[in-house]
């Protein structure tokens, strides 16, 4: 990182170098050209105040200035700064000494300090500037108590159309020089901003890809182009353990510049015998009128991301699998004990074996949804999907989920369904959804309470609604609720255990019947939990 920070400052350096050359030369070239009548029209003032050792010196910079035209190329940037600046002071106070603060010297200290802050550092600018005002301080001084006079008379001076000629061409030559270090600080900006560009966006790890409205290519950073060159990305699509390639006009900037944002997770760049796994996010680009101007891809690499995944649910899966026979026998077997299959065991065994089945069937349920989540992740998930009618099927859920009501010390009350809804599902995952959903808001109810449960019909498909009277869902949780082994941190939520799984499965296993499962929660007042499904056509 550090090696590209001080490429990106040398280039900045250089572009700043190029920019304070080009304001020196062009003021030099200006002057060169403003002394070739300028020198001449301040010596006529001699016809008014008589022949003054200032005008030797105007005649001496006016040639220093002309000359040096054709020694610009081989001069540094801050010699011709330097220079410049001198200049300026040896027409400027000398001026003041003769003419006082009618004279137009003052200026030229004044754009003295005004070039070197453009060509100099800061201090240098500091310095110059207490200079000039400590300058102009002991003129005004010398001029009050009488060390310094004006050698003419000021009244024909301030009447002679000459020196006004003069000081106009002073004034003039003020504005170019404020107007060229306007041009120049604002390209020394542009540079700047640049630099900011190239360090927050050219040397990112993420590919950046921009397409103009034409779909033509307009930018790439430099990761960009290491991985694609400057041709489209030749991407494949990973659809489980197959790569198909992608089409030209399914890469995400190309469909950003037809106005979707996109995001794609399984990309694959094959790259000589290596292969390069990418997420990637196209989002539309609009000018200031709103009109689609360009489309932007943002690629990032995920290969050693995806390498720890698997890594991770392979040690997940071998761990669930070896664990899941043993806990089984385990669970049948204490389960047969406390059947008196080998006779009434005493009662604080029986306690005891009654706290190990419990135990052992939490751990049951943990394995099954770790293996959930994985099947859910790697896609290979199966479902049995068949027609069947909800609202019986409800029914019989809430049936047998009633004993875990009862064990919370509340009730579920199913409102009669006022239509008939025909879903085409997997009948044991939306049992699975169920008692995810059922389970959570007996969980959260108080004693007592009634955990309400109807089924509504859409348009386009059915609904169905569980709403208990629970603390409700906090605001800073709610966006996270869905997220695997999420759990709200407060303790009296804590208490009633859970893997932080279930959430998650279920959403992922609505999803996958084509519908969605959300929420509405008010803090303090309960949550309602919504299943949407789509319809499918009653048999005949």
């Amino acid at each position: 990182m550090s090696a590209i920070l001080s490429q990106s400052s040398e280039i900045l350096q250089k572009q700043l170098l190029h920019i304070r050359g080009d304001f020196a030369n062009a003021l030099w070239r200006n002057f060169a050209l403003i002394s070739l009548f300028g020198v001449p029209l301040s010596c006529l003032r001699a016809l008014n105040t008589g022949w003054l050792p200032l005008y030797n010196l105007h005649i001496a910079v006016g040639l220093v200035f002309v000359g040096g035209v054709w020694l610009l190329p081989k001069l540094t940037t801050a010699l011709k700064g330097g220079l410049l600046i001198l200049l300026f002071w040896l027409i400027g106070l000398p001026g003041a000494m003769h003419f006082g603060f009618a004279s137009p010297g003052i200026w030229w200290l004044v754009l003295s300090c005004v070039v070197s802050h453009l060509l100099f550092r800061p201090l240098v600018t500091v310095l110059l500037a207490v200079t000039a005002s400590l300058s102009l301080f002991g003129l005004a001084l010398g001029f009050i108590y009488g060390y310094l006079n004006v050698p003419f008379s000021v009244r024909s001076y301030m009447t002679d159309p000459i020196a006004w000629a003069t000081y106009l061409t002073v004034n003039f030559i003020a504005f170019v020089v404020v107007f060229r270090t306007v041009v120049s600080h604002s390209a020394a900006l542009q540079a700047y901003a640049q630099h900011q560009f190239r360090q927050w966006v050219e040397d990112l790890p993420l590919g950046i890809v921009v397409l103009n409205k034409l779909g033509q290519p307009f930018y790439r950073n430099k990761t960009a182009q290491q991985w694609f060159g400057t041709e489209p990305p030749q991407l494949n699509l990973l659809l489980g353990q197959q790569a198909c390639p992608l089409d030209d006009s399914q890469l995400p900037e190309q469909r950003a510049l037809s106005g979707e944002r996109v995001q794609m997770d399984n990309l694959q760049l094959q790259q000589g015998h290596d292969a390069r796994l990418l997420q990637a996010w196209g989002r539309p680009g609009y000018n200031p009128d709103g009109a689609l101007s360009f489309g932007i891809a943002v690629y990032e690499d995920i290969t050693a991301r995806k390498k720890l995944e698997r890594v991770k649910d392979q040690f997940v899966s071998t761990v669930s699998h070896e664990l899941r026979t043993p806990l089984t026998s385990i669970h049948g077997a204490l389960k047969l004990v406390l059947g008196n299959a080998l006779g009434e065991p005493p009662e604080k065994i029986r306690a005891m074996l009654e706290i190990a089945e419990l135990n052992s069937q939490h751990l049951i349920r943990l394995i099954n949804d770790l293996l959930d989540i994985q099947k859910i992740e790697a896609g290979e998930l199966t479902f049995d999907l068949s027609q069947f009618q909800l609202g019986p099927w409800l029914r019989t859920a809430v049936q047998q989920l009633s004993g875990y009501a009862i064990s919370h010390q509340v009730s579920f009350e199913l409102a009669e369904p006022d239509c008939s809804c025909w879903v085409n599902a997997d009948s044991n995952r939306l049992m699975q959804v169920m008692g995810n959903l059922l389970s959570n808001a007996a969980k959260f109810s108080p004693a007592g309470a009634v955990v309400q449960i109807r089924l509504q019909c859409l348009e386009k498909g059915c609904r169905i609604a569980i709403a208990d009277r629970g603390p409700g869902i906090a605001d800073n949780f709610k966006e996270r609720i869905f997220q695997p082994f999420s759990q709200s941190d407060t303790s009296d939520r804590r208490q009633f255990g859970g893997t932080g799984l279930g959430l998650s499965i279920s959403k992922a296993l609505v999803e996958k019947h084509g519908g969605r499962l959300w929420f509405d929660s008010t803090e303090g007042q309960g949550s309602t939990f919504y299943v949407d499904l789509p319809a499918a056509t009653e048999p005949a």
